[in-house]
């Protein structure tokens, strides 16, 4: 492979607006191949790794750079990984690198507040296990939408367009992908075969009792976003029943609309939060309510690695008091007798355990039925669900 200074220039752009401007590193490569749609497949992949890495171990590549020029970085970088191009030569050589010298927090690049938060929560071994397992990728996972297929048929038809797959043993509607691939594009994707989804965002439908939520009339997803939890329990219930999925975000709902129609879906009913009006409307509304609560999402380091460079813990603390907030307002729009299964994707107890207790000690109607915290170390997303239940009058 040759190296052209347009491709250097591309990833030093990506890097400037992660790492100066504080910019999402997904939204940012999404922005740059929309602007560039003359690079190839192989180009825009290199990029994307490349960034991607960088990104993830960025203290350490500074460390060892002994400089905060991206440029000097990411010649840094290709060195370390023996990363060789025909027709490029480094500027400059590294000497060797005598790892055991480096700290463990600057090796696995997290910034300060979110290393002794980690630890501070759960302890130094634990906290270390699961900083190392955050900086592996994330694999590739998608769940079957049953309401037009099965996980077999569409294995098969996967493996047809040369897309290898494997089954989860714990999640029915999972594959994991096995060989790279790329499968937004195919016939099958378009068709509403299945969607983006990772086994731990897949087990917070199946962490509602199935008796119950078969029985359930109404369910409302209160942060849907996009609408990803929205759609498999859609599935789960046949097609059956009332979803109400709501957000703050109306261009998240947007997006909503396109999956529910390319799903084939009907029983979800989308409603933008405009004011606390809604919640007053829908007061003793659901059976069942789901309330996917904006984190630190410290438990998808793997999939936004740039959060270990971002993370706060002002911007923490903010998170902690809206999520008391929307546990606070959103439940009373849950029937008595109704379940409340609140979620985050981060891995803090401040955010999860911590937060239930308080919760329950304000809202004594409430009781915890049963909790869980999926760790990284797992091969997933980290996650946490809680499954409340309200008592009746």
């Amino acid at each position: 492979m040759k190296l052209h200074k347009p491709l250097i220039n591309t990833i030093l752009d990506a890097l400037h607006k992660i790492i100066n401007e504080n910019f999402y590193s997904d939204k940012v490569l999404e922005y740059i191949f929309r602007q560039n749609k003359k690079l190839g497949k192989r180009d825009r992949q290199f990029i994307a790794e490349t960034t991607y890495n960088i990104v993830r171990y960025f203290y350490y590549y500074q460390h060892i750079a002994n400089d905060s020029s991206l440029e000097k970085i990411l010649y840094t970088y290709f060195q370390i990984n023996n990363i060789n191009f025909d027709n490029f030569k480094p500027p400059f050589h590294i000497p060797d690198i005598d790892n055991s010298s480096i700290p463990e927090q600057i090796q696995l690049s997290y910034n300060d507040e979110l290393w002794n938060e980690g630890i501070q929560s759960l302890g130094y071994q634990e906290w270390l296990k699961e900083a190392k397992a955050l900086n592996m990728p994330a694999p590739l996972v998608i769940r079957t939408n049953t309401l037009k297929t099965s996980k077999e048929a569409l294995a098969k038809e996967l493996a047809q367009l040369n897309i290898h797959t494997k089954f989860h043993p714990e999640v029915p509607e999972a594959l994991i992908i096995t060989n790279k691939s790329y499968l937004s594009q195919n016939h099958l994707f378009k068709s509403g075969l299945y969607e983006f989804q990772d086994i731990s965002s897949q087990k917070v439908a199946h962490f509602i009792p199935f008796d119950i939520l078969e029985k359930s009339k109404i369910i409302i997803d209160a942060c849907a976003g996009a609408g990803g939890k929205s759609l498999h329990l859609s599935a789960l219930k046949n097609n059956k029943g009332k979803i109400i999925a709501m957000d703050v975000d109306e261009k998240k709902l947007i997006e909503m609309k396109k999956r529910t129609a390319r799903a084939g879906i009907s029983n979800i009913q989308i409603k933008h939060i405009s004011s606390s009006k809604i919640f007053k409307r829908l007061k003793e509304t659901a059976d069942i309510l789901l309330i996917d609560a904006p984190c630190s999402g410290t438990g998808i380091i793997k999939r936004h690695p740039d959060t270990k460079l971002k993370f706060s813990t002002t911007t923490l603390q903010e998170l902690i008091n809206l999520q008391k907030q929307i546990l606070n307002d959103y439940s009373t729009m849950l029937k008595p007798d109704g379940y409340l299964l609140y979620v985050t994707c981060s891995i803090l107890k401040k955010e999860n355990e911590q937060q239930v207790e308080n919760f329950l000690s304000q809202h004594p109607e409430f009781q915890l039925i049963k909790q869980q915290t999926i760790l990284p170390s797992s091969g997933f997303d980290g996650f946490y669900m809680a499954l409340l239940k309200k008592c009746g009058n």
